[in-house]
């Protein structure tokens, strides 16, 4: 399974229990962004000379979609031997690259979707050549000898037993595995017994096909100077010339008759996630989408006097808008005493009465508020913000980005909403996390 950078977010939030605050109506719109080919690769940034600090995420073509059955979690694995991979900052000796990138007061991180694998990089600006100088240096020369892999699949695979123990990751996955076809159905990190059989030799090929100059994007945000700007493109020189054959993500359609599947986990109360197909940023529905996202999180808290984190909602939502192919998750978390079957049978009630009837003006500006409100607050760091504005310029929004979403979620009127809701709405697969026997209390 692909989780975005989003999705991710929002797993820890059930992991950590997040205390985000209240959505805002009235938000101001982002600075525009805007986009410029540097040494052959398409950098989006938005620029803020105020600002302290730089963010850089490089997109590399090599994500889960470039995986087959045996190469599971090589995405993974060599992005990991990656950020391991010895370099060496000025005159010091080589140390893996995160160590070398923190020595030079900057940190580097990767995150595996559907598409791509994006390294993040953030720094001071003055500081951040040498260190993306540093991550050319590992991309040109990763380091896959059996020490480097074994000390990757060792990570790697604390973060496939982290994700088993996660009920919202297990839900979202097992609805993504029963319509989503080839890599696109695997897990982000790969099973334990994948990465077990996988291979120095395996890892160098999938970096031969997928490492490629012609397969790289990055994105920038903050404080973004010319010698950022030629740092980056410095940065693709050093992957291997040439392009990445085109990909389209395979998906069954959804079954006409709702579908249930259940796995059983180390969770003491049971987890449903109800998963509907969603469109892609740019697509006609995508703005009555955002305000379906907002609605539906919204609409069980009825005694709520506050705005509640995800992970304290007894229901809420997730569009997973930068998936392949986009989607939107339901979730009933029985951990907050709600009764999931109850709660189930109320989502598919609001489904269906959203596809009938049409919101009334007053309530569809409110929720138009509020979804406008919740985009701005899911993108306030620098690697939210810059991870956002590479991935909606590549998926169908441009230079647009943020404020192209917040666009489109303005001009969404309630016919929109409800042809939106009749399309994605109807058909669904409802994915059961269950305690194992003995487990729940």
């Amino acid at each position: 399974m692909s989780f975005s950078s989003r999705l991710t977010g929002a797993a820890l939030i059930f992991a950590f229990a997040s205390t985000a605050n209240a959505a805002f109506a009235g938000v101001a719109r982002f600075p525009t962004t805007s986009s410029a080919t540097i040494g052959g690769l398409r950098l989006t940034s938005e620029s803020d000379d105020d600002a302290a600090l730089t963010g850089v995420q490089i997109f590399v073509s090599a994500g889960l979609e470039r995986q087959t059955v045996a190469t599971n979690g090589a995405a993974a694995l060599v992005a990991e031997c990656i950020v391991r991979t010895p370099v060496a900052l000025k005159d010091g000796p080589p140390v893996p690259l995160v160590d070398a990138v923190r020595a030079g007061g900057g940190s580097v991180s990767y995150t595996i979707d559907e598409s791509t694998v994006h390294f993040y990089v953030e720094s001071l600006p003055q500081r951040m050549p040498e260190l993306l100088a540093l991550l050319g240096k590992a991309f040109a020369a990763p380091d896959f000898s059996p020490p480097t892999v074994a000390a990757a699949r060792k990570i790697v695979t604390s973060r496939v037993i982290d994700g088993e123990k996660n009920p919202f990751r297990v839900g979202v996955q097992m609805f993504k595995e029963s319509f989503l076809q080839n890599g696109l159905a695997y897990p982000d990190f790969g099973t334990a017994s994948s990465l077990a059989a996988l291979d120095s030799a395996d890892l160098r090929s999938f970096y031969a096909r997928t490492y490629r100059r012609g397969g790289v994007t990055a994105s920038a945000i903050g404080k973004i100077t010319p010698e950022v700007t030629a740092a980056i493109g410095e940065l693709a020189q050093a992957l291997p010339n040439g392009a990445v054959a085109p990909l389209v993500a395979e998906a069954r359609p959804l079954p006409e008759n709702s579908k249930r599947i259940i796995a059983q986990r180390d969770v003491n109360r049971p987890f449903v996630i109800v998963g509907f197909n969603a469109p892609t940023p740019g697509q006609q529905d995508f703005g009555a989408m955002l305000v379906l996202e907002t609605l539906l999180s919204s609409a069980f808290e009825r005694d709520s006097a506050t705005t509640l984190s995800l992970g304290e909602r007894s229901v809420g939502a997730l569009y997973l808008y930068d998936s392949s192919p986009a989607s939107l998750v339901v979730y009933v978390n029985g951990g907050t005493g709600v009764d999931p079957s109850v709660a189930l049978r109320e989502i598919i009630l609001v489904a269906k009465s959203l596809a009938s009837k049409p919101l009334g003006n007053t309530t569809l500006q409110r929720f138009k508020a509020t979804a406008e409100g919740e985009f701005v607050t899911s993108t306030t760091s620098l690697a939210d913000r810059s991870y956002l504005i590479g991935t909606l310029a590549a998926s169908g929004l441009g230079d647009r980005s943020v404020n192209g979403a917040l666009d489109a979620i303005e001009h969404a009127t309630s016919a929109d909403v409800q042809r939106a809701a009749k399309k994605y709405l109807q058909r669904y697969i409802v994915a059961i996390v269950a305690p194992r026997p003995g487990r729940s209390d």
